[in-house]
């Protein structure tokens, strides 16, 4: 009933003022994305230009057997049925990617909408559709980490209207685009034992990417190949260290693979901790708890991992903004977030180079160490509502 009412109210507040609105919105965040939209960047002139050339001359989806690399295979049906229209690429490929962020930002507008009346929701639309960061990813990058991030956004949204299996799908759709979906791992094993999720659902996931493996093996692709695809991926890493502002920044230079292995171990178990530790608790599960968590979840597993790239931090820049919306007290959070991420895009794109990443390294552990505390701190006063609204009522 709970979650019935929250659609309700979702479809209730869709006005035609709300309407308006965020089409504004969406023709101003357009025209913002407009000054990039020539910019060509390394990974377009060597993968994505080579990629859609290629799926251009081979007939479109016709194409989607050819083996492209180490990415999966719904990317590339959209880039093909792209192909058929007589746009330069470089346009349409960051037009996908803005595709994406309108999707992720109607997410961050339902979910905010479960939060508060009024006209709060549309707030939040406008805000992550202008974030610096979701805007230089599609409009200067052409990357498509918004597809990615706006499927986990739906899983959050669906947990809240306590839709489980829509959750998982959701979750599932955001792992066949990019393996940093994976960032969500912990916050859903959480769900799974605190019975928001039953584990019967977790077969979608795998049922879910061997069928968008299907119409590539059907036009030619290796089925081995394509189950190997992440793997590959991870035998692919650069070094340790990156600009990304985590713990590996802190490494010396030349440590060896070995120890990059061991120090994935040592961080792994650390998450599982951490996990075990909220597990026990034995918290309520609300949406104040739920939405902290999950932000919680997408801080911790790229700031402790080694072989993270530039972009690792998108989901959590998204999520710190609905964070800020559910405990206005931590605005912060975004600020510090959004800054961190947003200086390492433009550092790689631009060559910008102002801060060090290691002061951005602190205060994004600062940062993580401030939502962990809150988080903690949030289970225990809803214990002892919890106590002090039973003896109230007894």
């Amino acid at each position: 009933m709970v979650a019935l009412g929250k659609r309700k109210a979702f479809v209730n507040f869709v006005t035609a003022e709300s309407l308006l609105f965020l089409l504004a919105v969406t023709v101003l965040a357009f025209a913002a994305r407009v000054k990039f939209l020539p910019f060509q960047s390394d990974d377009y002139r060597q993968l994505l230009h080579v990629w859609f050339t290629e799926l251009r001359s081979g007939g479109g989806l016709a194409a989607i057997g050819h083996n492209f690399g180490d990415y999966t295979p719904p990317y590339f049906y959209l880039l093909a049925l792209l192909t058929y229209l007589p746009i330069k690429d470089l346009f349409l490929i960051k037009m996908l990617s803005f595709a994406g962020d309108i999707v992720m930002a109607h997410y961050a507008m339902r979910i905010i909408r479960m939060k508060y009346e009024k006209f709060w929701g549309e707030i939040a639309y406008t805000i992550v559709i202008f974030l610096p960061s979701v805007l230089l990813n599609s409009a200067a990058w052409g990357e498509y980490d918004s597809l990615y991030a706006a499927a986990l956004l739906a899983c959050l949204c669906y947990l809240l209207e306590g839709r489980q299996y829509a959750a998982v799908m959701a979750f599932s759709i955001a792992f066949i685009f990019k393996p940093e979906a994976m960032f969500f791992a912990p916050f859903l094993l959480l769900m799974l034992l605190r019975r928001k999720i039953q584990w019967r659902s977790l077969f979608i996931v795998p049922a879910v990417y061997l069928v968008s493996m299907l119409p590539a093996v059907f036009a030619g692709r290796s089925f081995t190949d394509l189950l190997m695809v992440y793997y590959r991926q991870a035998g692919n890493r650069r070094g340790l260290r990156n600009v990304l502002p985590n713990l590996a920044i802190w490494y010396p230079n030349g440590l060896s693979p070995f120890a990059g292995n061991l120090i994935t171990v040592l961080a792994v178990l650390l998450i599982l901790a951490i996990v075990l530790y909220f597990k026990r608790l034995e918290v309520d599960m609300t949406d104040d708890m739920i939405v902290s968590l999950a932000l919680l979840s997408v801080l911790l597993v790229p700031y402790v991992l080694p072989w993270m790239n530039e972009r690792c931090y998108y989901m959590a820049d998204v999520l710190s903004v609905i964070y800020a919306f559910f405990f206005p007290e931590k605005f912060y959070v975004p600020i510090l977030t959004v800054l961190s991420s947003t200086y390492v895009v433009c550092h790689h794109l631009f060559g910008a180079h102002f801060i060090n990443g290691r002061v951005l390294s602190v205060l994004m552990f600062c940062c993580l160490l401030w939502v962990g505390i809150s988080t903690v701190f949030l289970s225990r006063d809803e214990k002892i509502e919890k106590v002090v609204r039973r003896k109230w009522l007894s």
